[in-house]
């Protein structure tokens, strides 16, 4: 029977180091688990003799060769799986807090009993692979020498498969990591193609004069870097423009973030235009994006701009001057590329007059005004609109869409519409909802409340 030649103490020391080095270099290796192994493997090799090592994976009562190199592995080896119940080898080694070699006399069978023919003079060297305190798997060697791994080998291979360990979880966290990252971009793109979809499936109605010089305008400014300021009376459509406006321009490809100015508390309104660091204030317990980093290349569009408050408005100044932004509690500044457009359905003019809106903020936003016609002044536009309501309605709702008739568009042609084109569509639902026949029918009561005159 072949013996293998002891090492004296200084080279088993310089051997030890070496495989430490190198199992260190694995938790470099990035996220793909099986060039991980066989590149480690492969180095183990030069430094530790074997005709075969493995990689094996528990599955429940089961273990699975999961990854396999040397001259011995044999077709259908991966993928075999080998059952743990009635293996003493495997107990003792699962159990084990280190690497333990097997001889042929030792009691128990061989790792691969029944799979592969190895002669009864071999040696097999088993370490667990332990992550969090608990094993997850067996690290094999295998060799068709006897006696091949010292007490020595034993102690190094111990590390390695330690290192080894750490590296397999590492590289399956990177992957999920990766997977997600993946799966939230093919989200995002999903959700952008979808917004596409509904901008340019229900475009802006512009049936009418008024509206007509809207999309002019629009079409003009899309393709430059202008900031716009949108006005008009609530419901007017003006988010409806935002994301057309945006949809025309280069910037089509990246986020459209939307921030209600009047929604934010006046105490996190800063936070979450800027975002803010850790601990930059108490709850801050991570650090998190503003709505201008979210939408760096891409559009903003602040809703209710006149309710933002008078003492957040310089940082939003500075960050339409500078192209930067300052997150709560960071000394660094960072650099963003964002398209703005603000709207507000109040008098800004008569605030800054007031006192109530900084004037060199208003000139900022005002660089390329447009203001949204009411409904009243755009009933040309109320039949199709009222139309691609009802279409969408009924495609929503997998039913036929109710059919406008010509003295139901009267009736709504008639009334001024205060809400504007928001008050229509509620207006639009509810009777379509109560519709019994093909006919949109409008309920007495709202027949009635369309000819009363507004408050």
């Amino acid at each position: 029977m072949p013996m293998m030649k002891p090492k004296d103490p200084l080279e088993a020391a310089l051997t030890g180091a070496r495989i430490v080095e190198e199992a260190g270099a694995l938790l470099t290796l990035g996220d793909d688990p099986e060039a991980l192994v066989q590149r480690a493997f492969q180095r183990l090799g030069q430094l530790v003799p074997f005709d075969l090592a493995t990689v094996l994976l528990r599955e429940k009562e089961f273990l699975e060769v999961r990854y396999a190199l040397g001259p011995m592995v044999a077709p259908g080896l991966v993928g075999s799986r080998i059952a743990i119940h009635g293996n003493s080898r495997l107990l003792v080694a699962l159990k084990s807090r280190h690497a333990k070699s097997f001889e042929e006399d030792d009691p128990g069978e061989d790792t691969f009993h029944g799979i592969l023919d190895f002669p009864d003079s071999h040696s097999c060297l088993v370490a667990p692979l332990r992550a969090s305190g608990e094993v997850f798997g067996l690290m094999t060697l295998d060799a068709l020498v006897c006696r091949q791994y010292p007490e020595s080998v034993e102690r190094h291979v111990s590390t390695f498969a330690s290192l080894l360990a750490l590296a397999l979880k590492q590289a399956e966290h990177l992957k999920l990591l990766a997977d997600g990252r993946r799966r939230l971009a093919d989200e995002v793109e999903f959700l952008r193609t979808e917004s596409m979809k509904g901008v340019m499936a229900e475009p802006l109605r512009a049936d009418s004069p008024a509206m007509r010089v809207v999309v002019d305008q629009l079409q003009q400014v899309a393709p430059t870097h202008t900031a716009v300021l949108l006005s008009g009376e609530t419901g007017t459509g003006k988010e409806k423009v935002a994301q057309t406006l945006h949809h025309l321009s280069p910037r089509r490809d990246r986020p459209f973030i939307k921030v209600n100015c009047g929604a934010l508390p006046g105490s996190l309104i800063e936070s979450e235009l800027f975002g803010h660091v850790r601990g930059a204030f108490t709850g801050a317990n991570t650090a998190r994006k503003g709505r201008f980093e979210l939408a760096d290349g891409g559009t903003l569009f602040l809703d209710e701009i006149g309710e933002l408050p008078l003492e957040s408005q310089p940082r939003l100044l500075r960050v339409l001057q500078e192209k930067e932004i300052d997150p709560v509690g960071s000394e660094k500044p960072r650099k963003v590329d964002v398209r703005l457009i603000a709207a507000t359905h109040r008098n800004l003019v008569e605030m800054v007059q007031k006192g109530a809106f900084r004037e060199d903020l208003f000139y900022r936003l005002n660089v390329f005004p447009i203001h949204l016609p009411p409904l009243r002044d755009r009933t040309e536009d109320i039949r199709s609109l009222a139309t691609g309501f009802l279409e969408r309605f009924g495609k929503e709702n997998r039913r036929l869409a109710p059919r406008l008739t010509k003295e139901v568009l009267k009736q709504l042609e008639r009334y001024t519409w205060p809400g504007n084109v928001r008050e229509l569509f509620n207006v639009l639902e509810r009777s379509a909802i109560l519709t019994t026949g093909r006919d949109l029918r409008l309920e007495t009561m709202l027949v009635k409340q369309l000819y009363q005159k507004p408050p």
